[in-house]
């Protein structure tokens, strides 16, 4: 990985897992994160010095990122206290301070300066946080492979793929869904749910294309610099599936015996979904009538197989 540009980004559709993947790959003190510093102040990067000196409390990692159980996504609001931590974020305003659009058109040109931008900015946050890669997820990448591959040539990048039954099912029990504007259609869940779209189907639709986009993306990537996991394999095998994740992003991992510790304690296992107890008949046939082509694609098993 060329020395200037130590930069994964951590793709996946939405309520894939990325969030919970970002942040236990980021309690390795090696591995530096965009956090809610540079969310609020993003053309400050001298900020993420902070991430060196929460760096030497990984305990308070544990505690400020995570629930008790291990669930790094927090539907209500944190305690003062945890709030005012470092955290990985996903961090639109350092793109955005550097003039990289959300949803880039088709006719997009990137300019020389907004791409200098970024990458001194990402460099600069790794250095202040003495980090040996910069680790980004923000699920807007997904739509943004060809410019970061102009940006960052050397890039290495990490798909996480979950079912697309789970994925439906987990987007509508988070709190942003109904008022976050789908980029495909251009309005939120609440807006179309109140034109007479079903909300479960737009949950469904809503997998089908970001795993289109990042096909799309995807076939880009030269395969010595992509790795693709899967969600359930993580919680099955989490510490063989961090090991195979930190080599590919040639992170030294020899002597961290805290890190490991960490992720022990985060009780990451596999469980049944939610949804194949909790749907209707009716309901899971809905999903399947969007989904079945694109789940085969993926590599899961449909139910009449």
């Amino acid at each position: 990985m060329n020395r200037k540009n130590r930069v994964v980004f951590l793709l996946g559709a939405g309520r894939s897992g990325t969030t919970l993947l970002y942040k236990i790959l980021s309690i390795h003190p090696s591995v530096s994160y965009l956090s809610n510093y540079q969310m609020r102040f993003p053309k400050w990067p001298s900020l993420a010095y902070l991430h060196h000196i929460l760096n030497q409390f990984p305990e308070l990692k544990r505690k400020s990122w995570f629930k008790e159980q291990g669930n790094a996504y927090f539907n209500e609001g944190r305690r003062w206290l945890h709030s005012i931590v470092p955290t990985p974020y996903e961090g639109e305003s350092v793109y955005a301070s550097c003039g990289i659009p959300r949803t880039p058109a088709v006719d997009y040109l990137l300019q020389p300066q907004s791409s200098g931008c970024l990458q001194n900015r990402f460099d600069r946050i790794r250095q202040m946080s003495h980090g040996q890669v910069l680790l980004t997820k923000r699920t807007a990448n997904n739509r943004r492979i060809p410019i970061l591959k102009q940006i960052f040539p050397d890039a290495k990048y990490i798909h996480l793929v979950r079912d697309g039954r789970a994925v439906a099912y987990s987007l509508l029990r988070v709190a942003w869904w109904n008022d976050h504007i789908l980029y495909w259609a251009g309005k939120t869940p609440q807006q179309m749910i109140a034109a007479g779209f079903n909300p479960l189907e737009l949950a469904a639709r809503n997998w089908i294309e970001d795993m289109q986009t990042l096909e799309q993306g995807i076939a880009l990537i030269p395969s010595s610099q992509l790795l693709e996991v899967r969600y359930d394999d993580l919680l099955q095998d989490p510490c063989g599936q961090l090991q195979q994740i930190l080599d590919f992003m040639e992170v030294k991992t020899q002597a961290d015996e805290t890190f490991w510790e960490i992720i022990e304690s985060l009780q990451i296992a596999p469980k049944q979904e939610k949804w194949v107890r909790n749907w209707t008949e009716s309901e899971l046939n809905l999903v399947l009538a969007l989904q079945k082509d694109a789940l085969r694609r993926w590599g899961f098993i449909t139910t009449d197989e």
